[in-house]
């Protein structure tokens, strides 16, 4: 019995250590993109690096699972209905964007990924199919130039992914600027 109530303690506490370093680790990335140091996430979380190590054996790991949630979010962005694809462009450019702006890491990991890596293709084939609708929309309003492709929609909002990345420290407007520039060399003349 004794015994039992020791391991129900053990998992409670591995448990909540293990959500300690996943709060510090989103926090630590979000605020210093992909470049934070482990032992600085283990002493945010109160906790060891062996603690940390245990529950993320690697980097990789700690970072899939800090970032999931933001990929996820990511993933359901689509085109507004009822606009024009240029307009709902701008929407969803907008949006991601904003929605990035305040996560390094996110940043970080969309801007530098490699082409190999699972989450970033899986972004990548998302991104493509709201291309393609936004392509498929244009047929009918022509706000979109005629050699536009849907994978020149995804790569032009990985680029302004870039440029937040580069601009960080800019204010809102120069992003906004930005994604101006974008959508001027998407549009239909």
């Amino acid at each position: 019995m004794a015994g039992d109530r020791e391991d129900r303690k053990q998992r409670r506490d591995a448990v909540a250590n293990r959500e300690r370093i996943l709060a510090a680790a989103q926090a630590a990335f979000r605020d210093g993109g992909m470049a934070v140091d482990m032992r600085a996430v283990a002493a945010a979380a109160g906790v060891g690096v062996g603690t940390l190590y245990r529950h993320f054996p690697t980097r990789e790991h700690l970072v899939q699972a800090a970032t999931g949630t933001d990929l996820a979010q990511l993933a359901q962005a689509r085109l507004p209905e009822g606009v024009s694809a240029i307009t709902g462009l701008r929407g969803v450019f907008t949006a991601t964007v904003g929605h990035l702006a305040g996560n390094k890491a996110m940043v970080d990991l969309l801007a530098a990924g490699a082409p190999a890596d699972e989450d970033l293709r899986r972004c990548l084939a998302h991104l493509t199919a709201i291309g393609r609708e936004a392509v498929d929309r244009s047929r009918s309003d022509h706000t979109l130039a005629a050699d536009v492709t849907a994978d020149d929609i995804a790569y032009q909002l990985l680029g302004l992914i870039r440029i937040a990345q580069l601009l960080a420290a800019s204010g809102p407007g120069a992003m906004d600027h930005q994604i101006d520039l974008a959508l001027r060399g998407l549009a239909a003349t």
